[in-house]
């Protein structure tokens, strides 16, 4: 790869003022901050966050009424996470459910179709990448997934990898331009459920393949400066990432991607930081665990929120990861099954925890804080410091 082994520097306590240097739109809840002693006057900065499968179930829908120009409005779902989110230069969720909206019927598990308003509640909160290649692409076929892509093409400011509506478009890497710097995103699934695109039509999603993925990154470091990689890999429910999911990770920073984003366990996983066959480092997310579902077990209310970000030296053709860290979310579903909310762990409160429609089945804070130990080693979440 083009650029030399990154250099790790993370300096937790300037966490909080990242961005009233680098973002304008919010000045709190933003990722970790340069060392001005390792900050490069060359040197342009893209902020990143991150967050897991956003899985629409019906019941999340349902509570919603429609507004009287017949519309659904999901901002909600959204809001306690709004400023963490709309403070990164890149935002990125995984769109578990294909939204094809109304036109195609609504449904729920085992081959989902989410209302559209959906992609409008993430766009609002600031997401501008947001991937659909997930194991639930084709539940509504080929149509689901045009329908999904013209509704996203009409949003501003938001750009979707995983799937496509023609060959052309499958071969055309997807760059954001972030403060002068070119930021290369791709994502893939490793199926989708059995159901196969029409003959002729397998561009339609990206599917893990080691060939594929290695002329996509060939391509896209021609182009750009940084390279962010989402995957939707591994077993459901599992805290460990299997053998399949190292692998392909090492392979990832072989090509020397900077940032492997992990998806679909619905559980939370803890991150690595890998060496690339030239010496360079990957940050691995290996899972995110759930944005926002209507599952059934306490861990698949915990998920994860990854905030990191990156200098790209223009002179020295170089990246440096400036800090790395993820912060523990928590789903909130009322006992009524009424209100659903994503919240940043440390502003969950006993209260809410204690109307939880799980909290019969064991959902307490202790027991989430726990969990969050366990994974990440420290219940405030996991951080990245660099060696001396």
């Amino acid at each position: 790869m083009r650029h030399s082994q990154i250099r790790l520097v993370l300096v937790s306590v300037v966490f909080c003022i990242l961005f009233i240097a680098g973002c304008a739109n919010s000045d709190a809840g933003t990722p970790a901050a340069q060392d001005d002693k390792g900050s490069n006057d060359n040197g342009s900065m893209v902020s990143f966050v991150c967050v897991g499968d956003n899985l629409i179930h019906e019941q999340i829908w349902r509570c919603h009424e429609k507004d009287a120009d017949g519309r659904y409005n999901f901002d909600d779902l959204y809001a306690p996470v709004k400023e963490l989110v709309s403070g990164a230069d890149v935002a990125f969720v995984n769109q578990e459910t294909v939204c094809g909206g109304e036109a195609l019927t609504l449904s729920d598990w085992p081959r989902f179709n989410s209302p559209q308003e959906i992609l409008d509640a993430l766009a609002g909160t600031g997401f501008n990448w947001i991937s659909t290649a997930n194991n639930h692409a084709l539940d509504r076929g080929e149509a689901g997934i045009r329908a999904q892509i013209d509704y996203l093409s009409k949003i501003g400011g938001v750009t979707q990898t995983g799937t496509h509506d023609s060959l052309d478009d499958s071969k055309t890497p997807r760059i954001l331009s972030i403060n002068g710097v070119r930021v290369g995103i791709a994502s893939y699934t490793y199926g989708t459920n059995g159901i196969a695109p029409p003959p002729g039509e397998e561009y339609l999603v990206d599917v893990i393949d080691d060939a594929k993925i290695r002329a996509d990154m060939g391509a896209l470091t021609k182009e750009s400066d940084i390279q962010i990689v989402a995957m939707h890999w591994g077993d459901e429910n599992s805290f460990e990432p299997t053998d399949e999911q190292k692998r392909l990770a090492q392979m990832l920073a072989d090509t020397g991607v900077d940032v492997v984003i992990g998806t679909h366990p619905h559980v939370i996983q803890a991150p690595v930081v890998l060496r690339g066959a030239a010496g360079n480092t990957t940050l691995v997310y290996y899972s995110l665990g759930n944005f926002m579902s209507s599952q059934t077990e306490p861990d698949q209310m915990l998920g994860a929120m990854a905030r990191f970000s990156i200098e790209y030296d223009a002179l020295a053709g170089s990246v440096k990861l400036l800090g790395a860290e993820a912060l523990p979310l928590v789903t909130h579903i009322s006992s009524d099954y009424q209100t659903y909310a994503v919240y940043p762990m440390s502003d969950y409160t006993e209260e809410l925890a204690g109307d939880h429609a799980l909290a019969a089945k064991g959902l307490l804070l202790d027991s989430l804080s726990s969990r969050v130990r366990e994974i990440f080693g420290d219940d405030k979440g996991w951080e990245y410091h660099s060696k001396p």
